[in-house]
């Protein structure tokens, strides 16, 4: 999930390779600079040894979690390729922020990699919440890409939101 267009490129170079089907998704909305694209996950802002959580922002959801978490002591981490999920760092991320709360805002439907997180996390108690397209909301009122993002909270402000109800902050 390219969260640039200056990404697709590596993302379908990455993808080729191999006779394992492959499914690269592309958004109409990105992030304002390139990432590296990688199977593990990229720590983009770090949080205090005590920090509240772990935010992982999916492709072109980064910049919004940029924004919507800019005064919250979380980490935050990219991820350009969600499949196969990064287990191996989330662990180490919560385990270097002292807290086992971890938010995935992803660009399609709520709750998609939460049973990747389960799996990173079954050694220890966990909290996880899921933003992304809700499942059971039908939305009739929108047109733009913004639009669409205020009607499901996947934008800075709905994230923020959530982000402060979840944390506790």
């Amino acid at each position: 999930m390219p969260g640039h267009p200056d990404e697709v490129r590596d993302a379908l170079a990455a993808a080729i390779p191999g006779d394992h089907r492959v499914y690269v998704r592309l958004s109409g909305t990105g992030n304002r600079a390139a990432r590296p694209v990688s199977d593990r996950l990229e720590v983009v802002r770090r949080g205090s040894g005590r920090a509240a959580g772990v935010v992982v922002a999916v492709g072109p959801m980064l910049d919004r979690v940029l924004e919507a978490t800019a005064d919250l002591d979380v980490t935050v981490a990219y991820a350009a390729a969600v499949r196969p999920f990064d287990r191996q760092g989330l662990s180490t991320l919560v385990a270097a922020s002292g807290n086992a709360d971890v938010l995935v805002v992803e660009p399609y439907l709520r709750g998609t990699s939460a049973h990747e997180v389960a799996a990173a996390l079954v050694d220890r108690r966990h909290r996880q919440l899921g933003l992304g397209v809700a499942r059971d909301t039908e939305v009739r009122a929108y047109g733009t890409p913004a639009e669409h993002a205020r009607a499901h909270g996947l934008d800075a402000r709905g994230i923020a939101g959530a982000a402060r109800e979840f944390f506790l902050v």
